[in-house]
């Protein structure tokens, strides 16, 4: 199962954000970043098991840690599983291969939590966690999304939907509906009943309100078919697998909402709708009144494939590969 997983994460990997903003800093120690996370003070960045904090004042290096392995600060990396970060509390909280690590800022080991089951995607919520997986009841492939405790015990399923994979010879169906779900302090967001709402629900699942986008539907052209196949048949983990996800299915619209995100108390939609190389995200606060409709500018490292990016206190951050001078990047430009 590992080994078509994978399909899940081109859904994420199509519908996240770079942003290319102002150069401030060259990371000279970075050869090749994953994930990227900003808080007040720090810059953190992935690459491979490898974890880099550095001043986001200076952009000085304050520490490396982790390596390949299952030690305490060792971490597995199993394609397509990334090492993703959690830099919102007082501790650094990294997901890994079946297991969750909590460091301090300064990167001190502190704990570690066997994950008992495959999950990914996984996110902090209250004093539990959120992670998707997947079930094949009567040789039916479903995606879903759980509700762990704090020793990684399973709840409650929370969320399920037919997987867009289901085997060999099927095809893989591409561009359906969203698959983003966020837990952020007491409320839960996750996919609607249709590709246009976000439903935002409380820790116990009762439903709160709904986000739903107006949106004239965008058709997917052959250009974006094109870059998506390209992808699929030359990107390393990908390609490997083609053979036996092909022929890969596009619907004739793009969904109204390929993503949604919070960041600093606001909920965030993206759509793809374009004006100018810029893409269409619309806010609302954390209780669904809609704030803004923003045109924020995207580049991407292929044409289905962002840079790193984080978005904090109203500021967008990217790593960016400038291959001219063979260096990485930090970008930074206001959301206006």
């Amino acid at each position: 199962m590992r080994k078509i997983i994978f399909v899940l994460i081109l859904v994420l990997v199509l519908f996240s954000v770079a942003i290319h903003g102002e150069k401030v800093a060259v990371l000279p120690e970075i050869m090749k970043p994953t994930t990227m996370s900003v808080d007040d003070t720090q810059l953190y960045v992935v690459e491979g098991a490898s974890i880099y904090i550095y001043s986001l004042k200076e952009f000085k290096l304050l520490k490396k840690f982790g390596r390949e392995g299952q030690g305490p600060q060792e971490f597995q990396v199993q394609p397509p599983f990334r090492i993703s970060l959690d830099v919102r509390s007082d501790n650094l909280i990294v997901f890994s291969f079946l297991k969750v690590s909590y460091f301090t800022k300064t990167g001190e080991f502190i704990k570690e939590i066997k994950i008992p089951t495959l999950a990914f995607s996984i996110q902090t919520f209250a004093d539990n966690f959120l992670g998707s997986t997947i079930i094949i009841p009567d040789n039916v492939r479903f995606k879903v999304i759980n509700m762990y405790d704090s020793k990684f015990n399973k709840l409650k399923e929370i969320y399920r939907i037919k997987d867009d994979f289901q085997k060999p010879g099927q095809g893989m169906k591409v561009l359906t509906k969203t698959f983003s779900f966020q837990g952020s302090e007491n409320k839960i967001l996750l996919p609607g009943n249709d590709d246009a709402t976000i439903d935002v629900f409380d820790g116990d699942m009762k439903k709160l309100f709904s986000i739903h986008l107006d949106q004239e539907k965008i058709k997917v052209d052959q250009t974006f078919k094109d870059a998506v196949i390209k992808y699929l048949k030359t990107t390393p983990g990908p390609k490997e697998q083609f053979e036996l996800i092909k022929p890969i299915i596009f619907p004739e619209y793009f969904p109204t909402i390929v993503g949604f995100f919070v960041v600093d108390n606001l909920i965030y939609a993206m759509t793809m709708k374009k004006e100018n190389n810029r893409t269409e995200f619309f806010t609302y606060d954390m209780n669904g009144k809609f704030k803004k409709r923003l045109m924020i500018p995207i580049q991407f490292e292929t044409p289905v494939k962002p840079y790193p990016i984080s978005i904090h206190k109203g500021k967008l951050y990217q790593i960016v590969e400038n291959e001219e001078e063979e260096a990485w990047e930090f970008h930074m430009s206001e959301i206006k």
